[in-house]
């Protein structure tokens, strides 16, 4: 077999496998899990009977992991305990779209809350930043850049249990959380972090304003990935 034979060989197995790899994609929905409820133990996360997350404590915010399209089971236990069960719940998940299934409130009454997106940013020339506000005592916040005279970034702020969506040029992070409408008290800054074009963040707002120790209120950054294979047996 001549060179141009192999290559041909080769880009015709390369084009194969990435047509069969898409197809299986598009069977697929994502999906990421948050443990935002801060009296709550740590906990793994079953889906259809099958533990896809163990041992995730509080502040745990995993990437983004393929699971089929279609109606599945969601049940969230206390970490090793399959029979002490917090949250049960049916969900139907659909082709494509990226799933943030946050666990919420107190233990008391935790419940589950899902927020959707189409994808990840695709923008070169910006960062796409997702806000998500899961402190269950925090008022109304807004979210001031202090290195651009504290602008406020979020038009209306953010209430409780909702996410807010900012497309932001490359820069360094330099935030303050404060209540809507005010520039003190500073609840929360987040600064030494970077954010790059192309690419989606998230910043969960979790925990207690007021509170102490691993309750207290906190930002948590992470950078939105899908990583293959992270939603698979534990």
């Amino acid at each position: 077999m001549n060179k141009k034979m192999i290559t041909a060989a080769v880009t015709a197995l390369t084009a194969l496998f990435s047509a069969a790899s898409a197809a299986q994609m598009s069977d697929q929905a994502f999906v990421r899990v948050v443990h935002a409820s801060p009296d709550a133990p740590a906990v793994d996360v079953y889906v259809d009977g099958t533990r896809t997350v163990a041992n995730a404590a509080f502040k745990a915010a995993t990437p983004y992991g393929e699971v089929p399209a279609g109606k599945h089971k969601v049940m969230v236990t206390a970490a090793g305990d399959k029979n002490t069960v917090v949250i049960e719940a049916d969900v139907d998940l659909k082709a494509g779209t990226y799933y943030t299934v946050a666990a919420v409130g107190y233990l008391k009454n935790i419940r589950p809350k899902i927020f959707t997106a189409t994808g990840l940013n695709m923008d070169k020339g910006k960062a796409e930043v997702n806000v998500y506000h899961l402190s269950p005592n925090g008022p109304r916040v807004q979210a001031l850049a202090v290195d651009m005279n504290n602008a406020p970034l979020l038009k209306t702020g953010l209430a409780y249990g909702n996410k807010g969506t900012l497309l932001v040029n490359p820069m360094g992070v330099n935030l303050n959380v404060v209540p809507f409408g005010m520039t003190t008290p500073v609840v929360k800054n987040l600064s030494g972090i970077s954010v790059a074009g192309g690419k989606s963040y998230s910043i969960f707002a979790v925990g207690l304003v007021g509170g102490t120790g691993a309750q207290a209120f906190d930002l948590v950054a992470v950078e939105d990935k899908l990583v293959m294979g992270s939603m698979a047996a534990k």
